[in-house]
């Protein structure tokens, strides 16, 4: 049985997108979710890595979605 994986490059990109829609920039970002750098904010953007669970559900909250929303899954 394959389970389903995180593809970060692409979670990356749509959380940009949707912080783009939603005219969010990344140092509004930063401020609402408490944070002292912006460079995770930028590393996600990138996909170098996603936000933790608890970031996940504080962006979703921001870009008033779910964290499905946020979410893309890797394809075979």
């Amino acid at each position: 049985m394959s389970l389903p994986v995180i593809d970060n490059k692409r979670t990356g990109n749509k959380i940009k997108v949707m912080m783009q829609q939603k005219r969010v920039s990344v140092s509004q970002m930063q401020i609402a979710l408490e944070m002292s750098s912006a460079t995770n904010i930028y590393k996600w953007l990138r996909g170098e890595f996603i936000p933790s669970t608890n970031k996940l559900v504080q962006i979703a909250r921001i870009l008033d979605c779910t964290v499905d929303d946020l979410l893309i899954i890797q394809e075979d």
